[in-house]
């Protein structure tokens, strides 16, 4: 029996899409790193993805986390953290009540750290809601 086909672009309606920007940040700040990306996947695909970037950055984030605490990959993470830095950075300070600053704050612990580890690893990076009434 064939699975039906997933919707490559859903469209979500405002309350879906808050539940699932706020389900992405409950896993990523569980470090369910993979599941969160799962979560904001969802609105990236969707037919209204805005800020696109935002989104892709956090998805971003959260794969390359699960590369490296998952995965044990040292070296995508690298790579893939360089990517949501770039698509992160127009929205510091902050972005849909997110503390974007802070996120890019870990980003470029986790990015030193990988490109010469030595010493305690940096923290798991979380994600801060700084207005709870602008997620979503």
């Amino acid at each position: 029996m064939q699975e039906p086909r997933k919707n490559l672009h859903p469209t979500l309606p405002p309350e879906e899409r808050r539940r699932l920007f706020w389900e992405g940040i409950d896993l990523f700040n569980r470090g369910e790193f993979f599941a969160s990306h799962e979560s904001w996947e969802e609105i990236w695909r969707s037919t209204t993805p805005e800020p696109r970037d935002l989104f892709q950055g956090m998805i971003q984030v959260a794969a390359a986390m699960h590369q490296f605490l998952g995965l044990n990959r040292p070296i995508a993470p690298i790579r893939t953290l360089g990517k949501a830095k770039r698509r992160l950075e127009p929205f510091a300070p902050a972005s849909h009540g997110v503390d974007v600053e802070d996120l890019l704050r870990s980003v470029r612990r986790w990015q030193d750290w990988l490109a010469a580890p030595a010493g305690e690893r940096p923290p798991v990076p979380v994600l801060r809601v700084l207005d709870p009434s602008a997620v979503g």
